[in-house]
């Protein structure tokens, strides 16, 4: 299972690197042409859609490494059998709401699946827009629940996240 949950998180960070790399190359490109008298418009597009794909699975990544935003000073306060409950609170809050995200994510997809909303410049379906929403609000659960469990489990080796 952790050879799973490694591999599915490395090919994240993976994609979230190659994603932010890209959006580099492609503003000092859009910046340079502007500069040459020659607005290059499609750089400016992709590097927006690779902003969306950064931004959700970076979110996802927030989870799994819980350094996503959250409470704790509440939770500090109380002995540690009832924060080890607590900590399970985080990744069930998020299961709901991402599971609604993901629900109307999935609709918004068949949407412009169904009608063809095409991106201006690119002329590519505005769905690859809406595909990180769901990845990554699948991926965000999925990531909490296994860093709660690490946090009770091992909570030294969760703990080695936040360093």
């Amino acid at each position: 299972m952790r050879m799973i949950d490694r591999a599915l998180w490395r090919l994240v960070d993976a994609a979230i690197f190659i994603a932010v790399v890209g959006m580099v190359i492609l503003i000092c490109t859009q910046v340079t042409t502007r500069f040459l008298g020659h607005s290059a418009p499609w750089t400016e597009e992709l590097s927006r859609f690779l902003f969306i794909w950064t931004t959700f699975l970076g979110m996802a990544t927030g989870f799994r490494y819980g350094t996503h935003p959250s409470l704790g000073l509440f939770a500090e306060g109380l002995p540690e059998p009832i924060q080890k409950y607590l900590r399970l609170l985080t990744p069930l809050s998020a299961l709901v709401f991402f599971a609604i995200v993901s629900w109307f994510a999935f609709k918004l997809l068949q949407q412009q699946i169904r009608f063809g909303e095409i991106s201006p410049i690119l002329q590519v379906g505005m769905w690859i827009t809406t595909l990180p929403l769901i990845i990554g609000a699948v991926l965000a659960p999925i990531g909490a629940i296994t860093h709660a469990i690490l946090l009770i489990v091992e909570p030294d080796q969760a703990m080695e996240h936040h360093q």
